[in-house]
């Protein structure tokens, strides 16, 4: 039995989402997760080790709608956003999201920066304050996991970087990140924005990540800027 309440999970079948379920679950919350793929891929740990103890849902956050159905059920205490991905359609790269997707899943022409990160995240800022006014909670909750790259500008030489160097698909994955951030902000006075701003994410159990990340180690050991 639960011991500290529901959570609401946005993206709990992907990489990061399946991770932190499992976590909410040892640490004793009921997790509900959202996805579009409703279960998590069969070969993931997720599926045999916490399979009991999350409920697992298929809907689309790009719609209010399937968030709102959700928090109506009541009993949540907070949500955590993990839906994103890292190459979208435009961005020509799409298909490597097969190896740094937890689901394997690759984008279509619809699944862009703005339509995954942005609207989704816009629509559960918007269903989560409502359910926290209709249930006179306040300083509900809101976890959204941004981006180290996002504060970018507020490092010396960071705006630069960006304006020059980055390429036209990280702007835009950016972009919607700071969106998020701002809306989440905006809304303070019902939610409690806890942003979070990783650097690059990875597992060990997933050797297609071991190239990028030993290049981040071996640049941060040089004391590159930014790495």
């Amino acid at each position: 039995p639960s011991k500290k309440g529901k959570l609401l999970v946005l993206g709990g079948t992907g990489f990061l989402g399946q991770t932190v379920c499992k976590r909410a679950v040892l640490e004793g919350y009921q997790v509900t997760s959202v996805s579009r793929r409703g279960t998590p891929p069969s070969s993931s740990d997720a599926s045999t080790l916490t399979a009991g103890f999350i409920d697992y849902r298929a809907g689309d956050a790009r719609q209010k709608e399937t968030i709102s159905s959700i928090l109506q059920e009541g009993g949540y205490d907070g949500v955590v956003h993990c839906i994103g991905l890292l190459f979208d359609d435009a961005s020509g790269l799409g298909t490597l999201n097969r190896f740094v997707s937890g689901s394997g899943s690759l984008p279509d022409a619809e699944s862009t920066y703005d339509s995954i990160t942005r609207l989704s995240a816009f629509n559960a800022i918007e269903a989560v304050s409502e359910y926290a006014s209709m249930n006179q909670k306040s300083d509900f909750p809101f976890v959204f996991i941004s981006a180290a790259e996002a504060g970018w500008p507020d490092m010396a030489g960071g705006a630069q970087i960006e304006q020059y160097l980055a390429p036209e698909w990280l702007k835009r994955y950016l972009s919607a990140k700071r969106q998020v951030e701002a809306k989440l902000e905006e809304s303070s006075d019902k939610l409690r924005p806890i942003i979070p701003r990783p650097s690059l994410i990875y597992s060990l159990d997933r050797p297609a990540s071991y190239l990028p990340v030993g290049a981040f180690f071996v640049g941060n050991k040089l004391g590159l800027p930014f790495v």
